[in-house]
């Protein structure tokens, strides 16, 4: 909807500017009442174990799931193997002890990276199943350039069924025990409702829609889904700090130019104080510092472009060289991402080594699990990103399996599929209600200012929260769709507003400073009280409930 200039200025002094706003984004919608006929003609199914979401995560679980006796279903709101920031990765860390590296040195290196705040259970994982998958990887031709192709007819080959553009909305739930899900197709708009005996969240990171990094499909649809049904959340502070550059900071492919060279390598591990992505650009700025210039972390070759060493895929043992990961043209820029966590650190709270959840069956994988295998700051372990993804859905999927044998398929009432489905359809039926795209610039205004959720403070931090609720309860539900395009996004928006009050309510909680989490207020690290996780979960009135646990208890 376009509102001119006269027309906004005249509606703002006649009922103010928050009603103004209001009016703004108030539109009909256009489209027939189609709710009953899309109900009607669900597609239903029932499988062993359901992954949602096919990034490299997702691709191991199914695989290995399978390769089990499991029968499995992936679902992916986008196309398998080209999903949420997979198609963009280019390090993969092995461990390998044929090749010198020494797992109490990891320990050791990830423990100083980390400030403590980090679980070695997950970089056990890492590796123990690392070297392996890499050399599956590599007998499948998927290390180089384009690998998602090769991961999606992968999946084919091995008969793993693929259901892609669908989003699912929805966990299916009954006395703590996770039944399936149910969501809707982009493209026919039809409900979907898949039956299982175990669910692997498999979703990726969330972030609000930034423009300059390729996120902008990842909207915590996994954490929220768990959330609604009891699933515990964590990690939700800390958050990631990648640059873009100057030049065209909005121009996201251009920005990641260099990567497309790279293809995946292989890392030597993580190094003590190696290169990393923190604040300090953002401390520089806020101290009035500014233009700021800050050049790449580590070595680099003459004008700063990857080494040779690098781009041939050779195995790394630096940190090295070049611009850092995402980085264009121009100065260094941060908050591209603005919104997403630390690669691990944020999602599902996991209440084991195995990817675990507090819910019976669910299980999670990559970066929808607070593993925490780099802690909340991301420094020093190129790779990391992607190998901890396989190495979990790998693992998930193993322990998925074993779960199934002994787990019977849990009956849910048609009665709540059907009440699942009307909610979901909702948006569709209204004839009038707010477009989601413009609730998400008003959610994006409160959110990515840098001095928001990167340089922390309670005042500031209190007052985005006050919006995030008044969007909570005056738009969530009021936002309508015209098609199954609208459908997604008002769905995704709800999404990224649960998560936004999620990050609020966390950062506001933890009052100390650690990794990329920095409170203006609380410069300094407080291990006495604050060597812990920041839980979230939903309490039994339906509000938001925050504890501590301890690390170490």
């Amino acid at each position: 909807m376009y509102v001119n200039r006269r027309a906004f200025i005249k509606g703002a002094l006649g009922i103010g500017v928050a009603g103004a706003a209001i009016a703004a984004g108030l539109i009909k919608n256009r489209s027939p009442k189609e709710i009953s006929q899309l109900m009607e003609n669900a597609l239903e199914q029932e499988t062993d174990i359901l992954v949602i979401g096919g990034g490299i995560a997702g691709v191991f679980a199914a695989l290995r799931a399978s390769r089990n006796g499991a029968k499995v279903v992936l679902v992916d709101k986008g196309s398998v193997g080209r999903s949420g920031q997979t198609p963009f990765a280019n390090g993969f860390a092995v461990f390998d002890e044929s090749n010198g590296d020494d797992r109490a040195t990891w320990h050791k290196n990830m423990a100083t990276n980390t400030e403590g705040i980090h679980r070695p259970e997950y970089l056990d994982l890492l590796m123990d199943y690392s070297k392996e998958i890499y050399e599956e990887m590599k007998s499948w031709g998927a290390t180089k350039v384009g690998f998602g192709k090769v991961l999606r007819e992968k999946i084919h080959s091995e008969g793993i069924q693929i259901i892609e553009r669908t989003m699912l909305t929805t966990l299916l739930e009954k006395d703590g025990k996770v039944a399936g899900a149910v969501g809707f197709k982009l493209d026919s708009e039809k409900a979907i409702v898949i039956k299982a005996k175990s669910v692997i969240l498999c979703t990726g990171a969330g972030a609000f829609k930034p423009n300059g990094f390729q996120v902008r499909s990842l909207t915590s649809d996994g954490d929220v889904m768990a959330y609604r049904i009891g699933g515990k959340i964590s990690g939700k502070e800390f958050v990631d700090t990648h640059f873009t550059g100057s030049d065209n900071p909005g121009y996201c492919w251009g920005n990641w130019k260099n990567q497309w060279k790279t293809g995946i390598m292989k890392v030597g591990g993580p190094e003590a104080n190696g290169m990393g992505l923190d604040l300090n650009i953002y401390h520089s700025a806020h101290a009035a510092n500014i233009p700021v210039t800050m050049g790449p972390p580590g070595k680099s070759d003459g004008e700063g472009t990857p080494s040779e060493k690098e781009n041939s895929g050779e195995k790394s043992t630096g940190m090295g060289g070049g611009k850092p990961p995402g980085m264009g043209d121009g100065d260094p820029i941060g908050g591209s991402t603005a919104g997403m966590g630390v690669h691990k650190s944020e999602g599902l709270f996991p209440t084991d080594a195995k990817c675990g959840t507090n819910i019976e069956g669910l299980f999670a994988a990559g970066d929808c699990l607070s593993s925490m295998l780099v802690g909340g700051k991301y420094v020093g372990v190129i790779g990391f990103a992607l190998s901890g993804s396989a190495t979990q859905g790998a693992l998930a999927g193993e322990v998925g399996a074993e779960y199934i044998k002994t787990a019977d398929m849990v009956k849910i009432d048609d009665s709540i599929i059907k009440a699942v489905k009307e909610e979901m359809f909702a948006p569709r039926q209204l004839e009038k209600g707010y477009d989601p795209s413009w609730v998400t610039q008003m959610l994006k205004f409160n959110t990515i200012p840098y001095y928001v959720l990167y340089i922390k403070k309670e005042d500031r931090l209190k007052a985005a929260l006050k919006n995030i609720e008044f969007f909570r309860d005056h738009f969530a539900d009021k936002m309508m769709a015209s098609d199954a395009h609208e459908l997604r996004l008002v769905h995704e928006t709800r999404n990224m507003l649960l998560n936004a009050e999620m990050k609020l309510k966390a950062s506001l909680f933890r009052t100390e400073s650690r990794g990329n989490h920095y409170r203006e207020d609380y410069p300094k690290t407080n291990d006495n009280d604050w060597l812990a996780w920041v839980v979230i979960e939903k309490g039994k009135d339906g509000s938001m409930k925050l504890s501590k646990v301890p690390v170490n208890g």
